[in-house]
């Protein structure tokens, strides 16, 4: 049965076609994924019927494109397991080198706003690693949801608020030392020739404007009254947008303006400083 569902994965031509079969074991036997790999390649993994209907129903909604992390409904970053639902931005490990820039300057008693929070993934690792005041904000109730559980799940006690927030036309009363934002930014062009697997993702989270550049414009000019003097905003941007962002920072009178690269060493990250 395990080959024939490794083929049909491989057919539909799913990156990864192994990984992804036994990531769907696991979630199928509730077994960690290294001990069910082991299993399955040493021939000792066996199922109930109940269990082999289960994993072929999820090995055929991978087959026809549903993401992996929609189906297990979690995804690792930056070495937690965060819920990830069903019309909400799937984490990216491109976004770690975000969190590591943000936790290069957060300092244990900061405040941080993290805008477009998704999963609440960026606002939370930095969570993990500092004891600081978060507030995750977004616009689509789904990825409020969504970051109100991993929040609770993994900062329990810590001070954590969730709110609703449109960028182009709430603005915070409250003052932060640091705002993170990882907006969308796919231009109108890039729309059209996302990969299958992005597409199944939510528009929302991934449309930028014409230029991807409205969420960079929007925040850079309306969130910096917000900013305390001497405070930080950190951006994600695409891996040709480092110029143009920075850009757009020097226009709205912030300093210290860096651009940081990826571990593929594309422009992933640029921040700046607030000075006065």
């Amino acid at each position: 049965m395990l080959n024939e569902l490794l083929q049909k994965l491989k057919d539909a031509g799913t990156p990864d076609a192994e990984v992804t079969l036994d990531v769907l074991c696991a979630y199928v036997k509730k077994n960690d994924y290294s001990t069910v790999r082991l299993l399955r390649i040493t021939n000792e993994l066996s199922f109930t019927d109940a269990e082999k209907k289960e994993l072929e129903s999820l090995v055929s909604l991978r087959s026809e494109g549903e993401p992996l992390e929609y189906i297990t409904g979690e995804r690792e970053f930056y070495g937690f397991i965060f819920r990830c639902k069903k019309n909400v931005l799937i984490p990216r490990n491109d976004t770690e080198i975000l969190v590591d820039t943000v936790l290069d300057f957060l300092k244990d008693g900061d405040s941080l706003l993290d805008l477009c929070s998704g999963t609440g993934c960026v606002g939370i690792s930095a969570a993990k690693h500092r004891k600081i005041s978060l507030v995750l904000s977004d616009i689509s109730p789904c990825a409020l949801s969504c970051a109100k559980e991993n929040a609770e799940r993994l900062l329990p006690e810590e001070n954590v608020r969730v709110i609703y927030h449109d960028v182009f036309r709430d603005t915070p009363k409250d003052m932060f030392d640091m705002i993170t934002a990882n907006p969308p930014y796919i231009t109108a062009k890039e729309m059209g020739s996302l990969d299958s697997d992005v597409k199944k993702e939510p528009s929302l989270a991934l449309f930028g404007g014409e230029d991807g550049l409205d969420f960079y414009r929007a925040i850079a000019a309306r969130y910096r009254s917000c900013i305390k003097d001497g405070g930080y905003l950190f951006f994600e941007i695409g891996a040709k947008q480092g110029a143009a962002v920075f850009s757009i920072l020097e226009k709205n009178g912030y300093e210290e303006i860096q651009i940081k690269k990826d571990y593929n060493s594309k422009d992933r990250v640029v921040f700046a400083r607030k000075t006065k």
